[in-house]
């Protein structure tokens, strides 16, 4: 196997004797040239300079330039710390566009998000994990969307270098159509009615009227000449004035350890009952997760790492004033949290509190503004009956 060819220069007494000798030998060789009296320059193989070379002892022979393979065995000897620092550099870049530092779901919807996330998670699918080819990444897209038919109707796993896009689109199933029975509007707990909105159905009550639980408000009979001569679908909403009394506990001396974002490793060296830390702990600390690195269980020494993660604690006592206004601010959440978005609260009032060793409890009454619609099915056997008056 031909390894290449060289250009060599040759410097001696009588240059041209030394080519004698290459035709003497067989060897080929071309691009002759006398530079001068005592230097030659030529082309031969690699091989046929190596056989040369071993047998001339008088004659100065340098290569001046490399043809073939040989010019890239040559160079990666002469740079062999270099071919292998970009050979590993190559490889880690290689490495490193095939990781997933970026991974990003397009929806609306957080829960599908989140329902997507764990899917692709449970797939290989993940932050810092290599990316898959594309034929495996359709077939994890397969069986996500066989897996959640019923929510997801496509999938999209786009890659964009060493990030993934991935777009989802949510499945839309019609309902059927809910077919509703004649009913009333009636009240679902007692109030004072304050704001009715009627779409279909006979108002019978007026704004201020008090009402009480299961009373109509909105009435899906239709009267006439004292008869009910046809019953509908009552539409609308009713909101009133309501009343609620709640009790709240709340401590005079209050603590309350929040847990922070900051976290660091720790290593403990525990000796006897002693213990040591390599680095300096919190002010305070909770701890996460304890790993013994080294134990002997005859000599009492044990090396383990901890994962802390930093903690601040708040203390106060409370005047019973202050504890009143901040068990006001509690009683008044735990109403906010039952309402909706177009309910609220009218006013609150302290009606009387007690304390009690460490805490104070405290009665408060609130007014409301509250939905207090709910329904009530007609009755089939009223239809052309004259209405009872007495």
């Amino acid at each position: 196997m031909n390894r290449g060819y060289v250009k060599l220069c040759v410097t001696g007494k009588n240059p041209r004797f030394f080519i004698k000798r290459f035709v003497m030998n067989k060897i080929k060789f071309d691009m002759y040239k006398e530079v001068n009296h005592g230097k030659i320059i030529f082309r031969t193989s690699y091989d046929d300079y190596l056989l040369l070379k071993d047998k001339t002892r008088v004659y100065e022979i340098n290569i001046i330039k490399y043809y073939g393979p040989i010019k890239y065995v040559c160079f990666i000897k002469d740079n062999f710390s270099f071919v292998i620092c970009f050979i590993l550099s190559l490889i880690f870049l290689i490495l490193m566009s095939g990781i997933c530092f970026d991974l990003k779901v397009i929806h609306n919807d957080s829960k599908i998000r989140s329902l997507v996330k764990e899917e692709l998670y449970s797939n290989g699918i993940k932050k810092f994990s290599f990316i898959p080819k594309f034929s495996k990444r359709k077939k994890i897209i397969d069986k996500i969307i066989k897996d959640n038919k019923e929510k997801i109707e496509w999938l999209e796993i786009e890659r964009l270098g060493s990030k993934l896009i991935v777009k989802v689109t949510e499945r839309k199933v019609n309902k059927k159509e809910e077919i509703i029975q004649n009913r009333h509007i009636v009240a679902r707990k007692n109030g004072i009615i304050k704001k009715i909105e009627a779409s279909n159905g006979v108002i019978v009550k007026k704004k201020n009227d008090y009402v009480t639980k299961g009373e109509i408000i909105i009435s899906g009979d239709i009267i006439k000449d004292e008869t009910v001569k046809g019953q509908v679908v009552s539409k609308g909403s009713v909101y009133a004035e309501t009343w609620y009394n709640v009790k709240v506990e709340y401590p005079l001396y209050y603590e309350e350890t929040k847990y922070l974002d900051e976290m660091k490793y720790n290593y403990i060296i525990n000796f006897l009952s002693k213990s040591m830390s390599l680095k300096k702990d919190y002010t305070t600390s909770y701890l996460e997760k304890k790993k013994v690195l080294i134990k002997d269980r005859i000599f009492p020494f044990e090396i383990s790492m901890e994962k802390q993660r930093k903690t601040r604690v708040t203390k106060e006592e409370l005047t019973s004033d202050e504890a009143i206004k901040k068990a006001l601010v509690v009683a008044e959440n735990k109403i906010k949290s039952s309402l909706d978005d177009d309910e609220y609260i009218i006013s609150k009032k302290t009606l009387n509190f007690t304390t009690n060793n460490s805490k104070i409890e405290v009665d408060v009454f609130f007014k409301v503004y509250e939905n207090i619609t709910d329904y009530l099915n007609t009755d089939p056997s009223l239809l052309d009956q004259p209405i009872n008056t007495e």
